[in-house]
């Protein structure tokens, strides 16, 4: 009955996150309206132990690796390739943000509070922030993770709406050069896309390797048997990090890529399974236990730094991606919009994409148009970002702190 209560509890508070972002049309995300209601409750008598009773501190890693091997899964491989610039444009943003929140940041608010939130703001989001939080009390700085918790709480409601913003830009100068109807007319030029065995295009959703036919039929591949995938993959990266010691969350999502690449796997494994939202709420009442050393002091004691650490990562961010953006060839407000994307990652940057496509467009025809324009760029800075950005501000930065 523990167990029972304990669970519907914590799946209670994330509902009622999930409201919050329905009544203010996700103006409040729901993971933030879940982590602040949280606080609330514990800071007012609730029990600390609900989530760690109802077993979620025994899945919560697990999900976590399940979503970063589904974000591994959700760009064809062959297009890292193709859009190697924006690779590169994601590494400026990296570069950039950290210049900004660690360099100037920390002169006026300490390295060690800027090296905490740095992960977080700047290639990462949530996952960043709950390893920040991970490795922070494992080196004993736990004044310390407040600043990480407060940025993962609000990267979303707060990233969201600049890369929103700067991607309407885009759309717009799309609109005034009526670039769709002179792609529409280029498209007739262009010759068909090369079919597997199967009648399905190469580098495509259900085909992501550009040579490789997958192996696994597609009909197998959802539910229970994309569940095993996952747990498979989850399991070798466990073991890599105990041969190499480099974190399993960045092997992880090279496996899912490799996974993609070879025809082992597809994309997009964990909507196949149809238990994204199931895993999301695990991976939530995860980082419930993770904020339990969080007080009302030292949630305000963070809070300055923590704006700071916004607005810096926002300059380094877009300034950097859109700088280096634009030399190398592409529009400023979409290399601006990619780098803020490292903030919030997926699915945040799915739904700025979708919804900025879905305004901007006079017809669905021009708003797939608009999504095509703007999606490639957006994940491969996004996901790059990602994998750089926790191998640089999570596994090296933060063991910096032990000398301060």
């Amino acid at each position: 009955m523990d167990i029972v209560v304990a669970a519907a509890v914590c799946l209670a508070i994330i509902g009622a996150g999930e409201v919050v972002s329905y009544v203010t049309k996700a103006f409040i995300p729901s993971m933030s309206a879940a982590l602040l209601l949280y606080l609330i409750l514990t800071w007012a008598g609730m029990s600390k132990d609900f989530p760690e009773v109802a077993g979620f501190g025994y899945l919560g890693e697990l999900s976590m690796l399940f979503l970063i091997v589904h974000l591994g899964t959700s760009v064809p491989p062959g297009d890292y390739i193709k859009q190697i610039k924006s690779v590169v444009m994601a590494a400026a943003a990296l570069v950039g943000g950290l210049i900004a929140v660690v360099g100037l940041g920390g002169l006026f608010f300490g390295f060690d509070v800027m090296l905490a939130g740095a992960g977080a703001a700047c290639g990462g989001g949530a996952i960043a922030g709950i390893l920040a939080i991970q490795k922070l009390t494992e080196l004993n700085l736990v004044t310390l993770i407040g600043v990480p918790a407060i940025i993962m709480g609000v990267v979303d409601l707060y990233g969201q709406p600049i890369a929103s913003f700067m991607l309407k830009k885009y759309g717009k100068k799309l609109n005034g050069t009526d670039a769709y109807l002179l792609a529409k007319a280029a498209k007739k030029d262009q010759p068909e896309p090369r079919l597997t065995k199967h009648g399905v295009p190469f580098g495509s959703e259900d085909n992501p390797s550009n040579k490789i036919t997958a192996w696994i039929p597609r009909k197998l591949e959802e539910d229970g048997f994309v569940l095993f995938e996952l747990a498979a993959l989850a399991a070798v990266s466990y073991f890599l990090q105990e041969l190499t010691g480099i974190s399993n969350c960045i092997f992880a999502f090279f496996l899912g890529v490799i996974g993609c690449a070879t025809g082992v796997l597809r994309m997009n494994l964990l909507d196949r399974s149809h238990s994204y939202g199931i895993v999301i709420c695990i991976f939530i009442a995860w980082i419930f236990q993770s904020i339990n050393e969080i007080t009302p002091q030292a949630l305000l004691a963070s809070l300055g730094p923590s704006v700071a650490i916004l607005i810096l990562a926002t300059i380094g961010l877009a300034g950097g991606g859109g700088l280096v953006g634009k030399l190398l060839g592409y529009d400023f407000w979409l290399s601006a919009a990619c780098g803020m994307g490292l903030m919030f990652l997926m699915p945040g940057v799915m739904i700025v994409t979708t919804e900025v496509a879905k305004r901007s467009a006079r017809d669905e025809e021009e708003e797939k148009f608009m999504f095509d324009a703007m999606a490639p760029s957006m994940y491969i800075v996004a996901n790059a970002g990602y994998i750089m950005g926790v191998a640089i501000t999570v596994s090296c930065l933060l063991s910096l702190l032990v000398y301060f």
